[in-house]
């Protein structure tokens, strides 16, 4: 009988140090993944930091040849390519808001929700057909609707408004 339990006590013992060489292998294996992902994460921001360093610098040139301004020669047809893309861009930026019923605004070119008032970019007054139907010919709003409704009424308004004060993180 003991040699049956000095059979077992050794294939414990075996155990246990597998088990401890897998848990080293394991916390090695881990910490290499972490060190990686720390370092590839560093690469990348290095990478965009530098990415936004020639972003700027191109930036200004383009800003030098809008102004008219003295401008490298050698830049312009990747200028033209530019003002190419930024028309594109204006389309397809249109054609979306079309597709989501934005509203431009006048001023800033802006798009919003239809349901808005004001631009949310400048403030501006939207001239919202479904809000000011009403208007008089001198531009004024009516307090009442054509078809006799009454004016506004705060009452009636049931929604609540909820204020989310944004934490910092830590």
């Amino acid at each position: 009988m003991d040699e049956f339990f000095d059979k077992l006590k050794g294939g414990a013992y075996k155990a246990k140090d597998g088990a401890g060489r897998i848990a080293k292998e394991v916390a090695k294996r881990t910490t290499n993944a972490i060190t990686y992902t720390k370092l590839n994460f560093s690469l990348n921001e290095t990478q965009n930091n530098l990415k936004d360093i020639y972003t700027e610098i191109g930036k200004t040139m383009y800003e030098k040849y809008l102004d008219g301004t003295e401008y490298d020669e050698s830049f312009l047809s990747s200028f033209e390519q530019v003002d190419k893309l930024m028309d594109e861009v204006a389309v397809l930026t249109e054609k979306l808001a079309e597709l989501k019923n934005s509203l431009k605004c006048p001023e800033c070119g802006a798009f919003n929700p239809t349901e808005a008032d004001y631009c949310i970019k400048c403030g501006s007054h939207l001239a919202n057909d479904e809000a000011y139907d009403n208007d008089d010919e001198d531009g004024e709003y009516d307090d009442a609707a054509e078809d006799g409704a009454d004016s506004y009424d705060d009452e009636d308004d049931d929604e609540e408004i909820i204020i989310i004060n944004p934490k910092k993180p830590e």
